[in-house]
């Protein structure tokens, strides 16, 4: 059987909410073809590799549990885990590892830094790769891409938290001058809807980048539309074999979703049975939408387009989630970002497509599996004399 590693947690805002999406994933792992090795990135950076990772009471009270766990990690000269023993004479010991799914999200496990340990290790992964990971967590290089590739996206514009700081007037200048109110204010490199706030006026704007700075750096300000529906679709696959899901409409009573509506609705995260029998959070569960999603048939294959452009725009690989507005008004669709990681591994999107969520996870696995071999095929070598000629006693 393939021994399958699964990374989860990390040092990031986004730390429970990727907790609730590997714990889902593993429940629905058959376990039956791969031997599972749970690897969870605690907030303080330390790596765990234990069996007893997969109670999610846990994480609950962690700091209670974490002295009897094995700690772990991955060096970037080996192809595996190394799980370090418990006791003063313990010897390390190493599992291969076939394939690691990172069930990440946001800063240091989305953005292309796992990714960038996993290539030197050598491992396969279910993600996108470095560059794609990187670019698909920054909106700004994101929608700068986007452009590129004439895929629509709202107005924006962006600053630096410096500039907040030496001149609020000049900042607040340059977004009144370029777009109008209302205007959402986004840290450019998180997710889960963290940091994000609608501003109608100078008021609000001022207090939505006060808030947007204490995440990043880099602020991006989107001009927001007023009449709108939110629409998500997925896409599966490698290269220029990308397939696309059923669009959904997410409801919200609210003008966008939350973390909370996102995943804390109805309480703490449980083992709910979601459709198609797999479990999930009870907050994934409950947010209520709409499937297929209530678009017209041209705005539903203009999204399944630009869901597939997106996918290819950003190299992305294995499953990701690209969210859409529609202007009710003029019916213009507009891609607003792409989850190279999307919570749940947007199974549900599958699911209504004939694809289970275990049968989803064979397909990531082998999507990374595929893409190893590939990129193995290239030639990373490449003789010369430079170092023989270098090494050669200077002549006078």
């Amino acid at each position: 059987m393939k021994n399958i590693g699964v990374i989860f947690g990390g040092v990031t805002c986004e730390h429970d909410v990727s907790i609730v999406t590997g714990l889902q994933l593993i429940e629905n792992i058959n376990r039956k073809k791969y031997n599972l090795y749970p690897i969870y990135i605690h907030t303080d950076g330390e790596w765990y590799v234990d069996d007893k990772l997969l109670d999610a009471k846990i994480y609950e009270n962690f700091d209670s549990y974490k002295s009897a766990l094995v700690k772990g990690y991955i060096p970037p000269n080996k192809n595996g885990i190394i799980m370090q023993g418990k006791g003063m004479f313990a010897k390390e010991s190493f599992i291969k590892l076939d394939v690691v799914i990172p069930a990440m999200h946001g800063m240091n496990g989305e953005d292309g830094s796992l990714q960038g340990l996993l290539e030197l290790a050598n491992i396969p992964y279910t993600s996108s790769g470095v560059l794609g990971a990187s670019v698909g967590m920054d909106k700004i290089l994101m929608k700068k891409i986007f452009q590129a590739n004439l895929i629509p996206v709202l107005p924006y514009t962006f600053f630096l938290r410096g500039e907040w700081e030496k001149s609020r007037e000049i900042v607040l200048a340059k977004l009144e001058a370029v777009l109008k109110y209302p205007m959402f204010v986004k840290p450019s490199n998180l997710g889960s809807s963290i940091g994000i706030s609608k501003a109608i006026d100078r008021d609000s704007l001022i207090h939505a980048i006060d808030v947007a700075i204490s995440y990043d750096e880099r602020i991006i300000v989107e001009e927001g539309v007023e009449d709108l529906k939110e629409i998500n679709c997925s896409a599966l696959g490698r290269g220029d074999e990308v397939r696309v899901s059923v669009c959904e409409q997410p409801v919200s009573w609210k003008e966008f979703l939350t973390f909370d509506e996102k995943y804390l609705r109805n309480g703490k995260s449980g083992g709910n049975v979601a459709h198609g029998g797999a479990k999930q959070s009870s907050g994934m569960q409950n947010m209520t939408r709409k499937v297929p999603a209530e678009i017209t048939e041209e705005q539903t294959k203009e999204v399944k387009r630009l869901t597939a452009e997106a996918f290819k725009a950003l190299n992305s690989k294995g499953v990701v989630r690209v969210d859409f507005i529609i202007d009710n008004t003029s019916g213009k669709v507009y891609v607003n970002e792409i989850n190279t990681i999307p919570g749940s591994f947007a199974f549900y999107l599958w699911d209504y497509e004939g694809l289970k969520y275990p049968e989803l996870i064979d397909q990531i696995i082998k999507i990374a599996e595929a893409e190893h071999v590939e990129k193995n095929r290239n030639n990373y070598t490449y003789k010369s004399n430079i170092i023989k000629d270098v090494a050669r006693p200077m002549v006078k």
